[in-house]
């Protein structure tokens, strides 16, 4: 990795707002498209074992992915907070930040790594999967675990990373990392050559090395100087008061993301409720909600990372610029995609099931939240700046308070209380990103979150 590569630096509080808002955008973009790849290889290899082995690859990202999301908070607290220092020239401060949230990090995920070895026993019974998918998801996570921890270590430094103006280090790290998993994992599932053949354990094993090579990789080239973070280790004692605020900026982000795990979970429950081809419709029309919102979660994390340095710089006229430039961008970007989607979802669909019900109730769901595109990416774009000022509670209720609260009872009410049927769910979500983008602007107009302290 070249040092002029991975030192590359968007400057977000002097460079001009559109320019540096896609420069900084593309490559987060591209990691979430790495990641997706990541996932899509270990299907693969795994699919050869049978379809109680990828039932238990999607049972136990479930239970590894609520873990990391309760965790995975203070590497968002950190990054906002850094963000600010780097904003205000405080490079001590912006070191210390990320030293003592980096031992923070390691120290909580390293007991919550434990305590899920300690009940990896009972979790397949208590998510009552059949017996031939629990053998495989206990043999999976068995080895998977080994990595957990290197994998929050991970997210933690790639957002301290982007936080000071730098996105493409962790997409580097991210290719090298998925280029290993998918090297190493054949031979390890299949025993390729002199390796054994360990079915689930290598595809978990594959997984954990490749992130743990990920954490390798990244400190290495933090200690030689190939990135602009930094580390301090020398004198090193815990500071509570600086965790605190770390933890107070990272509790409502892990909430946030929870909520909306919680609210999916609500709503496949809702589709199950119409029948097999309609939670098979939500489940691949979600599919393409997720490849479109890819772009809008990455220029979301922009945004928050520029409003955080631009406050901190005393800058707060480009926070609103950025929000005017993010929203435009996105809004050209999401209506050009609902194009498409309106035009070729069917085709995509059509790909993935013969179910004649099924193809019909997924186009039914695209030709439905289409609508919902650009007001979901503004008002994320809303809430990713006021979080970025540091409001996290805010944002968090926000969040939380329009898909459990508006969207959840909105798909509800109109699936179960009208002649609508699964089509009230449909019509209930793009409602839902309506509303929220409402209220998001709203409270990002009023302008009160710029005065949160950091």
């Amino acid at each position: 990795m070249s040092s002029a590569f991975a030192q590359r630096r968007v400057d977000l509080i002097n460079d001009p707002v559109g320019r540096s808002l896609r420069l900084f955008s593309i490559p987060i973009a591209l990691s979430f498209i790495i990641n997706m790849i990541y996932s899509l290889v270990d299907r693969y290899y795994v699919s050869r074992l049978g379809d109680a082995a990828i039932a238990a690859i999607g049972s136990t990202d479930q239970i590894v992915f609520f873990l990391f999301t309760l965790v995975s908070g203070i590497a968002v607290g950190a990054g906002i907070i850094v963000a600010r220092r780097f904003g205000e020239g405080d490079a001590d401060g912006a070191r210390r930040t990320a030293t003592q949230s980096l031992v923070g990090m390691a120290i909580m995920a390293g007991t919550a790594n434990v305590l899920f070895y300690v009940f990896l026993p009972t979790i397949p019974e208590l998510m009552r999967m059949p017996p031939d998918v629990a053998e495989f998801g206990r043999q999976y996570l068995q080895t998977l675990l080994i990595g957990f921890t290197f994998n929050l270590l991970n997210f933690h430094i790639f957002s301290l990373s982007r936080s000071s103006g730098n996105a493409l280090f962790p997409t580097t790290v991210l290719v090298s990392t998925v280029v290993l998993n998918a090297a190493i994992a054949p031979f390890l599932i299949f025993g390729i050559g002199p390796f054994p053949e360990m079915g689930m354990k290598g595809a978990g094993l594959a997984t954990a090395l490749s992130q743990i090579s990920g954490t390798v990789i990244s400190m290495v080239a933090i200690a030689r100087g190939k990135t602009n973070l930094r580390f301090d280790f020398s004198q090193f004692r815990l500071d509570a008061d600086l965790l605190k605020r770390v933890v107070k900026q990272g509790l409502p982000a892990s909430l946030q993301m929870l909520s909306v795990s919680v609210n999916r979970a609500f709503i496949f429950t809702l589709v199950g409720t119409f029948g097999t081809s309609a939670t098979a419709a939500y489940t691949l029309g979600l599919n393409v909600d997720m490849m479109v919102f890819m772009t809008v979660f990455a220029v979301g994390i922009a945004v928050q990372t520029a409003a955080g340095q631009n406050l901190g710089a005393g800058k707060p006229e480009r926070v609103w610029e950025y929000f005017q430039s993010a929203a435009l961008q996105l809004t050209v970007l999401m209506v050009s995609l609902a194009v498409i989607v309106w035009l070729v979802g069917r085709d995509f669909v059509a790909a993935y099931t013969q179910s004649a019900s099924t193809l019909a109730a997924a186009t039914e769901y695209l030709h439905i939240t289409v609508f919902g595109y650009v007001f979901f990416a503004v008002g994320l774009v809303a809430v990713r700046v006021i979080s970025g000022a540091g409001a996290s509670i805010l944002a968090m209720v926000i969040t939380a308070g329009s898909l459990i609260g508006i969207q959840l009872p909105l798909c509800y009410v109109l699936s179960r209380y009208t002649a609508l049927g699964q089509t009230g769910i449909w019509i209930g979500v793009a409602g839902g990103y309506a509303i929220f983008c409402a209220i998001a602007f709203a409270v990002l107009r009023r302008g009160r979150w710029m005065s949160s302290s950091l």
